[in-house]
């Protein structure tokens, strides 16, 4: 069956209980000795009741950095960047309501809207490893996704003002990735500030031929300068795939899980996504769309969390490649108070459709 565009919402006045199914098309590769376990799943969300701390607008959030730091340090570091690495890697996000928006008058505020990229031959076929998708383009139906979502133009509809916003297009280098924030965002409507930023920040969980890169060279061929690859100009290869090439072996020797098995490297990544943001330019008029993949954004929602509340999950296998020393240190990359309810951590929690779009705020303080 076919994704379908989504532009995520609540209803703010809706009062009574709901029931979620949500489709999770992830395979989990339980790894322990070698053996590999294939399951398909589909999750329930039980019913909640939808009270008054569900009063929450379509694409309204508001994100705080909060900065929580490790009580023990190596007294013997006494390299600044150094410090300053360790630092970003135990920084955690609060993630709140729009409600809670321009509390603080002395915080600068970035808006960031979410979006994973539309179907993929990958999402299609399952056939993840197979060297025909690597770096899998965009489907034809996952580009009518896009064009649909072009024509709905949900982030100018959603301004009061006429006027148009300024907006930075953050990207995950992945080609279908790229396709999606072009395809989506018109330049000109949208007021883009500047090219398309590709980041490696962005990118998927590396596991399967899907989920290498094409070489900087090609893409740059492919996109010409409508988009900037300067921050991948070092790496011609792609050196995530050529980091888990080197610790698991080739596509042919390791067939199951390698960074999802290892996720602290994916969390790591998202907070340096968030560190880019926080040391742009100021610009109070900026927004940014986040062009990205259904596993790194459910494991910027959900990393560190537990599965007390909600049967939301990580996606990944047993972390057998993780290799740090305390491999409890699972610092939250987001966190949700307990004050603004259950209902608005669902709604970031759950996983994104293809080509759904969810909104929040970044305060910086």
């Amino acid at each position: 069956m076919h994704g379908v565009l989504k532009i995520s919402s609540f209803s703010s006045s809706s009062s009574s209980s709901f029931r979620r199914v949500y489709r999770d098309d992830s395979y989990y590769h339980h790894s322990r000795k070698n053996a590999l376990l294939l399951s398909r799943k589909r999750t329930l969300l039980l019913p909640r009741s939808v009270s008054a701390a569900q009063n929450i607008s379509e694409n309204n959030a508001v994100m705080t950095t909060k900065t929580t730091f490790n009580e023990k340090r190596d007294d013997d570091v006494n390299n600044g960047k150094e410090e300053k690495k360790n630092a970003t890697k135990s920084k955690t996000f609060t993630l709140r309501p729009k409600e809670k928006h321009g509390m603080n008058r002395k915080a600068r505020y970035v808006t960031l809207h979410f979006l994973r990229h539309a179907e993929g031959t990958h999402n299609v076929s399952r056939e993840y490893n197979d060297p025909k998708h690597k770096d899998a383009r965009l489907t034809d139906f996952g580009i009518q996704q896009c064009e649909k979502l072009a024509k709905a133009q949900p982030l100018l509809l959603e301004s009061k003002s006429s006027k148009k916003k300024k907006m930075t297009v953050a990207t995950s280098p992945m080609t279908r990735c790229v396709q999606t924030a072009r395809l989506c965002f018109d330049k000109e409507s949208h007021m883009i500030t500047e090219k398309y930023v590709a980041l490696e920040e962005l990118r998927e969980t590396v596991n399967y031929q899907c989920d290498i890169r094409r070489t900087t060279s090609e893409l740059k061929e492919e996109f010409g300068a409508s988009v900037d690859f300067s921050r991948l100009e070092n790496y011609e290869e792609d050196p995530l795939w050529q980091y888990w090439i080197e610790r698991c072996g080739s596509e042919e020797e390791h067939t199951m899980h390698r960074e999802s098995a290892s996720l602290y490297k994916c969390a790591d990544r998202a907070r340096k996504f968030f560190e880019w943001v926080v040391e742009k330019k100021a610009d109070t008029e900026e927004e940014i769309i986040v062009s990205s993949h259904s596993a790194f954004l459910r494991c910027v929602f959900n990393y560190g969390h537990t599965q007390e509340k909600f049967e939301y999950h990580m996606g990944g296998s047993e972390q057998v490649f993780d290799d740090r020393e305390d491999k409890t240190n699972n610092v939250k990359v987001v966190q949700y108070l307990p004050e603004d309810g259950d209902a608005f951590e669902e709604y970031m929690r759950r996983d994104y459709e293809n080509c759904e779009l969810r909104s929040a705020v970044l305060e910086i303080l």
